[in-house]
């Protein structure tokens, strides 16, 4: 893989200045070479930054920067396009470095692969080998009145609120079909928490999504979404627990090439401190390890969701919470926790926060659903003191075609299934310091007091303050 600037390494695409393909919002990248190592650096000059590219591989030894220190304290609001159009068919290759204190999307129908050893490392993170709404890019991500999809492999008509039609660039010839996003072993991307303790995003779209590597994006979230159609809304501020995306997987098959997308498989570590992990599909496979921790003010939360086949919402509007969701689910899947494998959100022990009372503000939560659940041997799941739901059923929309549809989820017919010596784990912490001072309750004694003493109404006790260790009796 050639480093730098180059044929078969970031080459911009050859269009990009004859007025075929567009780069604007930045300036056109440089490179410099020092120790051995190639820095290549595109300084983005406007928030939102669209770049062409023919290849986009990073070389093993390539640090690509992306400079976005313009958008000063609103950086993490600066977003570089990166749209892919290799005519070979291969896939986006990162096997270098990637950094930027704000958003990069990385867009290549071929597929995307993060090889072993590589780092990325930016506020947020999105590499899609689904074809991405343009539509929403002009408009606003989450300013989609019409709920449409805002990554999509088919054909989207034109909404009644004046959103326009969207078609996608078909599959490469060359190869037949959207290609997978991977995350090889060795592979470490990164969203971290800025300085006003806000976490980023990492997420990864394709029909296919497997992670073998490492992703942290502590007090953020992670998403691993497969299908062929995927929308996102923000989740509703009236549900705390989750602090960042709802996620919807629409259609996984296109009619042309059978059941080949919709597979979500994560066989390495997701991280997501106090922070979310969402993995979508039609059939989950966490087979790895998936880490969060509940802190005195922040909860963690996994969501397992073998859903999918969303359809638009006729009904919603935008402007009214009692509409629903903007996208309503018609089928479940299959959740599979592989042998050994962990998934556990645990509180955080050590941490110098103190507790209001004698309970947290958020619980850990760990919801699963699909048609079947299945824990292999030896899988956990941990969330002590927490809440884990495992719900198995399928979906059943109601008033399909009319003004108001909505969905119901039937456990009726679901089914979940334990192996030996798999493992739900919900039991109360343990060994944990808390101060004395909790179990030592302050009070004035007046009327009510000497309820049962009625000689003491007038005595020398009436007024005064005293301390009460509640863990006494008798």
């Amino acid at each position: 893989m050639p480093n730098g600037l180059g044929v078969g390494g970031l080459q911009v695409d050859p269009g990009v200045g004859g007025g075929t393909a567009v780069w604007s919002g930045a300036n056109l990248p440089t490179q410099s070479v020092a120790g051995g190592r190639t820095t290549v650096n595109i300084k983005q000059t406007q928030q939102t930054a669209l770049l062409s590219w023919q290849t986009f591989n990073v070389g093993r030894q390539t640090t690509l920067k992306f400079d976005q220190r313009a958008g000063g304290a609103n950086t993490n609001k600066w977003i570089a396009y990166n749209k892919v159009n290799d005519p070979s068919g291969a896939p986006s290759q990162i096997l270098g470095s990637i950094q930027a204190p704000g958003q990069v999307y990385v867009i290549n129908r071929n597929g995307i692969i993060f090889g072993a050893g590589s780092q990325v490392n930016a506020a947020t993170l999105v590499a899609s080998s689904l074809p991405i709404n343009e539509n929403l890019i002009e408009r606003g991500l989450l300013n989609n009145p019409d709920a449409q999809f805002l990554f999509s492999g088919l054909a989207i008509p034109a909404g009644a609120n004046g959103t326009p039609a969207f078609t996608p660039e078909p599959p490469n010839p060359a190869i037949g079909r959207y290609g997978d996003v991977i995350v090889q072993p060795g592979a470490t991307i990164t969203s971290p928490t800025n300085e006003a303790k806000v976490g980023g995003r990492v997420m990864l779209v394709g029909p296919n999504v497997k992670n073998g590597g490492t992703i942290r994006t502590p007090d953020g979230q992670t998403i691993l979404a497969a299908g062929l159609q995927v929308g996102i809304d923000a989740h509703s501020s009236a549900d705390p627990s989750l602090r960042g995306l709802d996620v919807f997987v629409g259609a996984v098959e296109d009619g042309i090439v059978p059941r080949y997308a919709g597979t979500v498989t994560n066989n390495g570590l997701i991280e997501i401190m106090r922070g979310n992990a969402t993995l979508a599909g039609r059939e989950v496979n966490q087979n790895g390890a998936i880490e969060s921790s509940t802190s005195v003010s922040l909860n963690g939360r996994i969501d397992l969701q073998a859903n999918y086949g969303a359809i638009t919402n006729t009904g919603y509007d935008a402007t009214n919470p009692a509409s629903g969701a903007p996208f309503l689910f018609q089928n479940s899947g299959t959740v599979r926790f592989g042998k050994g494998s962990v998934t556990r959100v645990l509180p955080e022990y050590h941490s110098a926060e103190t507790v209001n009372g004698l309970e947290l503000a958020l619980r850990s939560q760990i919801n699963v659903t699909g048609r079947a659940i299945h824990l292999g041997r030896d899988a956990s799941i941990h969330a002590p003191s927490g809440d884990v739901s495992l719900r198995a059923g399928e979906w059943r929309i109601i008033g399909l075609g009319g003004s108001n549809p909505t969905n119901r989820f039937l456990q009726s017919v679901g089914q979940v299934y334990l192996d030996a010596n798999s493992l739900i784990d919900v039991a109360g912490t343990v060994d944990v310091s808390v101060p004395v001072t909790q179990n030592i309750l302050s009070l004035e004694l007046r009327g009510a007091e000497f309820a049962n003493s009625p000689l003491q109404r007038a005595g020398i006790l009436r007024g005064a303050s005293v301390n009460v260790d509640i863990r006494n009796s008798g």
